[in-house]
């Protein structure tokens, strides 16, 4: 027959063993896998503290395009709050090399090492805002306007958190 204190004992023990096998979870941004357009790999120490958005977009993504003008444009006005802005594809890196020759956007451009699905993305664009910490700390589907006064707010709400 088991009694209490031989359960509680066994959960004790269980518990203490389980306080001894913590396993730092990586932050978000440090999951992502992704490289510079030079090949250097970015972490969440290249944060710098500060907080991200980060794009994940295509060449052949209209949506994607249609609302990059509004990215640069936010852009423009959280830079200097503390903001850093990342547009990331895991397209070949010649495509991105090309569409960033065609075009004059000021926010960085990366490489993503990995499938969509990995980051449970299953339609494009996909939008996050990641703290200085590189966790998550907001998710996006689908286009938006991003320097619309509402999602300058939303931007600026989490520089107060």
């Amino acid at each position: 027959m088991i009694h209490l204190r031989h359960i509680i004992s066994i959960g004790l023990i269980g518990l203490l063993l389980g306080c001894n096998n913590t396993k730092e979870e990586k932050a978000f941004f440090d999951k992502l896998d992704l490289k510079t357009m030079d090949g250097k790999s970015l972490t969440v120490k290249d944060l710098e503290g500060k907080m991200a958005f980060v794009n994940v977009w295509a060449t052949w993504c209209g949506p994607c395009l249609k609302e990059m003008p509004s990215i640069e444009r936010a852009k423009a006005k959280l830079e200097n709050e503390g903001y850093v802005f990342i547009a990331i594809s895991n397209e070949e890196h010649d495509k991105i090399e090309n569409f960033i020759a065609k075009n004059d956007y000021t926010f960085d451009f990366a490489k993503l090492g990995m499938g969509l699905e990995a980051l449970n993305v299953y339609s494009l664009p996909a939008s996050y805002i990641i703290d200085g910490k590189g966790n998550l700390v907001y998710e996006h589907m689908g286009a938006k306007e991003w320097d619309s006064p509402e999602n300058i707010s939303l931007f600026k709400s989490h520089l107060k958190n």
